[in-house]
């Protein structure tokens, strides 16, 4: 069993190490490959951050939204509006001093309200003249085209496969560095643009689109490229910060660009500048939007603003933007922050974002250094599994569990930086949870095993305490006050001639369990059997409370629960027509100090005490025999058990003592030591002792029979008086030259 223990230890330390190992290297070829439903988590923790801590709005950025919301709807009718209503608009905030006005709204067809338009498809209302007149009218997409020649206007464009395979026009020269960006660029099948002649009108051309990952909005591509085409095409936000700095070239850093390290590689691109304004971003040039949530203030209704009700200076020198908030119109998306945003409202973001140079990072080695963090300490946390306790383990994955989540919080909150806070904790604490669990498993099996072997022999307080901390077993002890118990059956080989082998072994069982019954249930341990005799201790190894009154309730039981054993094997033995000799045992209970521990050998050793105590309580059952009582209790347990009822017997030289010792019986428990018969009883013994101990034996023997008749009384019906009565006897006939009042043992 001991080398079965060891050789289980090992496992249990061998297989945690295993299993972590296994499911950290997993882990590292799930993140190396980096599949969608991976970056799709760790995309919503980014949202989760971005949810605690949005980008802080800031009024004075120059960007504001002229809404075409529901009230602008409810003033001037549904949408689409007159042509040259819109132009109206234009004109409006052109005079309001509007830098760039850029339209998150494609025109893509002829004003159907325009009057000659209207003309054509009635027919003239039956009148050639009248349709001649009003073809001759002026049309509304002019008037608009008018307008919009007048200001700084970025018209708006879509990307749809439906669309024409004719590309946008463009407004602007491109210049790169590095590796063409051409080839990084999100690629689009066909477009969909607003009239030429509205077009040729604007001072820019740029991208209604917004690119959704999972239905949010979480990275905007700041250009495009189209299938077929040369060149890349603008977004709406970054052709409206052109034109509001008068810029006339886009120039796109990529790979290998002088001061970028590609290492060889074709990593993407870095950043765009327009005029003075660069924008960092990733390899596929797009912006992380940094969501600051909705915000009224960014908004002014297309009503107020053709009503004249903008308050002066509004919009003066600010770049807007003109979208619909309006439900109805589809044009709603949701971001990180908030759901149902105006698409408009992304543009303006992105927009104040670049005004503002605030950005949210995703370094291109960011990658490599999630998967190098998560191997470094994923090994670590494999190496310390095996080898720390459970509780030190937890404190340590605490931390670094801890660690990967803060972490990449600091790295957001204070640098605008992006590091998984999701996978590596993740992780990590699978890799504790499985190593864990396993540890657990084992444990819980060697536990089983433990308690199995020593359910037999230590109470179950006991053995659950070893099966916990299986370090129990181990050579060793400690001092320890405990209370130590004796058996022996009197008179064993004369009852054991009686029986065969098998019968002795069965008449053993049934006497050895219910005693054994009676000391585990009071919380005792059993130390051995000894053939007949049976050796128990309390407060050990587990201490236990009152481990003195657990003792003597435990002897006075075991001679109860004998009395009951013997009319059993009377009724037994006289179905068998053999005679039955009555069993008795002496009990012998003392309390001290002695070492408890494992004893023996690394190879064979017992959880066992030793002990000056431990040998006087031998010596106790021993005197059993002697003073003629089923129970002899020494002085220390006498002195700890004054509820029960115990009445001293003598002074005794046990062998290997060099002193008297006082002896005591045990004759009932806390309900006959308040009985007047046993309190009768005791004062009388005492009196005898005192007598006995001055060598007044005379009078001594004369009080022999009172004390008899105050045991009867008291129901206390053993030999001691008897053996008393003879030895006081004996003591007149040849008294002693030098007594003491001490009897010198002659037996063990």
């Amino acid at each position: 069993m001991r080398m079965n223990w060891l050789f289980g230890r090992k496992s249990a330390q061998r297989a945690p190490f295993i299993v972590a190992l296994l499911v950290l290297v997993g882990a590292l070829f799930v993140r190396a490959a980096d599949p969608g439903p991976l970056q799709n988590l760790r995309s919503v923790a980014f949202d989760t951050f971005q949810q605690i801590q949005p980008r802080e709005y800031m009024p004075e950025t120059p960007v504001r939204i002229v809404d075409i919301d529901e009230a602008a709807l409810a003033a001037h009718g549904q949408w689409p509006w007159p042509r040259d209503l819109i132009a109206q608009l234009v004109e409006k905030l052109t005079k309001q001093g509007a830098a760039v006005i850029a339209f998150d709204v494609i025109f893509a067809e002829a004003d159907r309200s325009s009057t000659g338009r209207m003309a054509a498809t009635l027919g003239g209302f039956g009148d050639p003249e009248a349709a001649r007149r009003l073809a001759a009218a002026q049309d509304n997409d002019a008037t608009f085209a008018a307008a919009i020649s007048q200001s700084r206007v970025v018209a708006g464009f879509g990307f749809d496969p439906r669309g024409s395979k004719e590309p946008p026009r463009r407004f602007f020269g491109v210049a790169f560095a590095g590796d063409d960006p051409a080839r990084f660029l999100p690629m689009q099948l066909a477009t969909v643009k607003s009239l030429q002649q509205l077009v040729a009108a604007a001072k820019g051309n740029g991208s209604v689109n917004t690119a959704r990952e999972n239905a949010i909005v979480r990275r905007v591509p700041l250009m495009f490229r189209l299938k077929d085409q040369t060149g890349v095409f603008p977004s709406l936000g970054m052709e409206a910060l052109r034109v509001a700095q008068g810029a006339s070239t886009y120039f796109i850093k990529s790979s290998g660009a002088s001061g970028e390290e590609s290492f060889g590689q074709n990593t993407g691109i870095v950043s765009i500048k327009t005029g003075d304004v660069v924008v960092p971003t990733d390899d596929q040039g797009r912006i992380t939007l940094w969501d600051s949530g909705h915000r009224d203030q960014r908004f002014v209704s297309a009503k107020s603003v053709l009503a004249d009700q903008v308050p002066a200076g509004e919009l003066e020198g600010r770049i807007v933007l003109i979208g619909t908030s309006a439900t109805g119109l589809k044009d709603i998306r949701n971001t990180p922050v908030e759901e149902s945003v105006p698409a408009v409202e992304i543009h303006a973001q992105l927009l104040e974002q670049m005004i503002e140079q605030k950005f949210l990072a995703r370094p291109d080695w960011s990658h490599g250094a999630e998967f190098l963090y998560l191997a470094a300490i994923g090994l670590l946390f494999v190496w310390l599994l095996p080898r720390l306790s459970a509780a030190k383990m937890a404190v340590v994955a605490v931390v670094f569990i801890g660690a990967g989540v803060l972490v990449p919080w600091f790295a957001y909150s204070e640098l605008q930086t992006l590091f998984d806070p999701v996978y590596p904790p993740a992780t990590l604490a699978l890799i504790y949870v499985s190593g864990s669990v396993l540890s657990f498993m084992r444990a819980e099996r060697d536990r089983r095993e433990i308690r199995g072997a020593f359910s037999l022999y230590l109470s179950p307080d006991v053995v659950e305490q070893v099966a916990q901390n299986p370090e129990l077993l181990q050579l060793g002890g400690e001092m320890r006050e405990i209370t130590v118990m004796f058996t022996d059956v009197r008179g064993f080989t004369t009852i054991s001639e009686q029986f065969d082998p098998q019968g002795l072994t069965r008449f053993m069982n049934r006497f050895l369990t219910p005693m054994t019954d009676l000391i585990l249930s009071n919380k005792g341990t059993i130390d051995k059997y000894m053939g007949d005799a049976i050796m128990a201790f309390w407060n050990a190894p587990l201490p236990v409370e009152g481990h003195v009154a657990h003792a003597c309730r435990t002897a006075l039981a075991m001679q109860a629960r004998l009395v009951g054993l013997n009319e059993e094997w009377k009724a037994e033995a006289e179905s068998e027509g053999r005679g039955h000799i009555p069993v008795n045992i002496g009990v012998g209970l003392n309390t001290g100090n002695a070492s408890v521990g494992n004893f023996g050998s690394s190879q064979r050793f017992t959880y066992s005490c030793l002990g000056d105590e431990v040998n006087l309580a031998s010596r106790l059952e021993g005197q059993c025999k002697t003073y003629a009582v089923g129970i002899i209790i020494g002085g220390n347990t006498a002195a700890h058990a004054a509820d029960f009822a115990t009445l001293e017997l003598d002074l005794v030289m046990v062998k290997g003592k060099t002193g008297p010792v006082s002896i005591y019986a045990l004759l009932g428990d806390s309900a006959m030591a308040q009985t007047p018969a046993f309190l009768e009883l005791k004062e009388q013994q005492e009196a005898l002792l005192a007598l006995y101990r001055t060598g007044a034996f005379a009078e001594a023997l004369d009080m022999i029979d009172a004390c008899q008749a105050a045991a009867e009384k008291a129901g206390w019906q053993e030999g001691y008086y008897a053996m008393m009565r003879e030895r006081i006897d004996g003591l007149i006939d040849d008294s002693p030259p030098d007594w003491t009042g001490v009897y010198v043992a002659k037996e063990k």
